[in-house]
C-alpha cells in the first residue's frame, strides 16, 4: 500500500483567473489535519499525534528517500457511505513540469475510503465520486476528467484546478485495488515559509 495510487495523480495544466476558496473548502470538508489551516508545521504535528489513527507509519526525510506517512482512521468519515476502512498518507514526490526547471519537490496527500469488492462496494464509491463532482465542479476553475483502466478494473479520476497553478491541486478517483473498491481524495502542496501553498505556481515559478 506504501505507493497507494501515487502515480495516477502527477497531472498538469495551465488554468486562468479564479479564486481559490473551493479547494480550501474541500480540504476543509474532506480532510481532518488540513494543511491549509494555520502553518504546516501545526498541520503535522496534528496529523502525526492524531488519537484517531492506528497503524501509523513513519518515514522520515533522508538523503536518499523522502517523508512518507500513513495510519488508518477509527472513527472518522467524511463520506455518505460506511468504508470498511479509511487511510490517510502524507508523501513527498519529485515531479517535473514539463519544462527546463528542475525537479521539485512536492507533497501528495490522500484520503482514501475503501469497500468491499462486490457490485454493492463499486456502487457506493461510484455515487460518492459522482456526488463529490456535482458539488465541486463549479467551485473550481476547471476541472477535466479521465477514464482510468487499472489491470481487469475500470474507474475514473476528476482533476480540478484553481488560479496561476501548472499542476492541480485536487483530485478524486475512483477504481478496485487488491479485491476491493477505493475512493481516493488528493492534494497536491508544497510548503513556503511554513504554509502549504500551491505547487507550480505561475507567481513562483
Amino acid at each position: 500500500m506504501r505507493k497507494t495510487l501515487l502515480t495516477f495523480f502527477i497531472s498538469f495544466c495551465v488554468t486562468g483567473a479564479f479564486a481559490q476558496e473551493g479547494l480550501f473548502q474541500f480540504s476543509k470538508i474532506y480532510f481532518r489535519s488540513n494543511p491549509f489551516t494555520g502553518n504546516f508545521g501545526s498541520f503535522l504535528h496534528h496529523l502525526l499525534n492524531d488519537p484517531s489513527l492506528l497503524e501509523k507509519e513513519t518515514q522520515k526525510r533522508t538523503d536518499t528517500s523522502l517523508f512518507y506517512f500513513s495510519g488508518l482512521y477509527k472513527n472518522y468519515n467524511p463520506f455518505f457511505f460506511k468504508p470498511k476502512k479509511v487511510q490517510i498518507l502524507l508523501q513527498e514526490a519529485s515531479v517535473n513540469y514539463g519544462n527546463s526547471l528542475a525537479n521539485d519537490t512536492i507533497f501528495i496527500y490522500q484520503l482514501a475510503a475503501y469497500a468491499d469488492g462486490t457490485e454493492k462496494g463499486e456502487q457506493e464509491v461510484k455515487r460518492e465520486f459522482e456526488k463529490i463532482h456535482r458539488v465541486f465542479n463549479k467551485k473550481f476553475y476547471n476541472s477535466n476528467y479521465e477514464d482510468l483502466t487499472n489491470g481487469e478494473s475500470s474507474g475514473g479520476v476528476h482533476n480540478y484546478f484553481v488560479a496561476y497553478s501548472a499542476l492541480a491541486p485536487a483530485t478524486t478517483i475512483w477504481t478496485k485495488l487488491n479485491d476491493e473498491f477505493v475512493l481516493n481524495i488528493t492534494l497536491r502542496f508544497k510548503t513556503s515559509e511554513n504554509r502549504a501553498v500551491l505547487a507550480a505556481s505561475l507567481y513562483n515559478p
